[in-house]
């Protein structure tokens, strides 16, 4: 990480992770995570190497209320100056779409966003965070919607809670097998291969309804994880809602400051 000043900070809070990346410009310098959604542990993290002292500003996508207002209070006591932007309240983004604007959560909407300005139309995005979403965006750049299906990580808890014998996975690891030659190793292929071939069904669902000529964009923390499982994938950028963030920053904040 680099000493520069105004720098960038972007936040992804999702519901069992926060994601975050430091940017100088429009480069990015520095990314990483916590689990569990520590806001402690979050700020202690981006602030390595000095990002959040030399931040300018910081934008953010939520979909935990409660988490938000903890962090935007941690924010202004460490960094009191620094502009804090909360995509959904401060920052309001105009995207047509065919969908209930009010429902549709700002990690949805922020990867919508980003996916009309970095990738050819038509577009499916599919993220795989706590839960599963798959969006699609027409060729005119209109979110015509999508679907919701529960997460890997939450199908191998509830498994874990739900069952008498089936064990908590501390990791869902890579399998070289179909077929497990143990529990926790046929938990893991099950998971694995069921939610690519999942992915793979839905996505030739989505090209039946919609025509075959659109591009599959996979992002969140078990994209990489779920890709070699699935057949269909165009591009795989676990960093899609940061890279995002980025841009709306850019384009929606700091031009409008000028």
């Amino acid at each position: 990480m680099s000493n520069k000043r105004n720098l960038l900070v972007a936040i992804d809070l999702g519901n069992s992770a926060a994601t975050y990346g430091v940017y100088a410009g429009t480069k990015l310098e520095a990314s990483g995570y916590v689990v569990n959604n520590s806001i402690p542990k979050l700020v202690n993290s981006m602030n390595k190497n000095g990002a959040l002292v030399h931040s300018d500003s910081v934008i953010v996508s939520s979909v935990v209320p409660d988490l938000t207002l903890k962090l935007v209070e941690s924010l202004s006591r460490f960094i009191p100056k620094t502009k804090v932007y909360i995509v959904g309240r401060t920052v309001k983004l105009k995207i047509p779409m065919h969908y209930d604007y009010r429902s549709l959560g700002s990690d949805r909407l922020v990867n919508i966003y980003g996916a009309i300005k970095r990738y050819k139309l038509p577009i499916l995005i599919i993220d795989f965070g706590t839960a599963i979403t798959f969006d699609y965006v027409s060729k005119r750049g209109v979110f015509e919607g999508g679907l919701i299906v529960p997460g890997v990580k939450l199908s191998a808890d509830v498994l874990a809670e739900k069952t008498a014998l089936l064990p908590k996975l501390k990791e869902i690891k890579s399998v070289r097998s179909l077929v497990g030659r143990n529990t926790k190793e046929a938990m893991c292929s099950g998971l694995l291969n069921g939610f690519g071939a999942l992915s793979d069904g839905l996505i030739e669902r989505f090209r039946k309804q919609y025509g075959a000529k659109f591009r599959v964009l996979v992002t969140g923390g078990f994209a990489v994880k779920i890709a070699p499982y699935a057949k269909h994938f165009d591009d795989v950028d676990p960093l899609h809602t940061i890279r995002s963030l980025a841009l709306i920053y850019q384009n929606e904040i700091e031009k409008k400051k000028d």
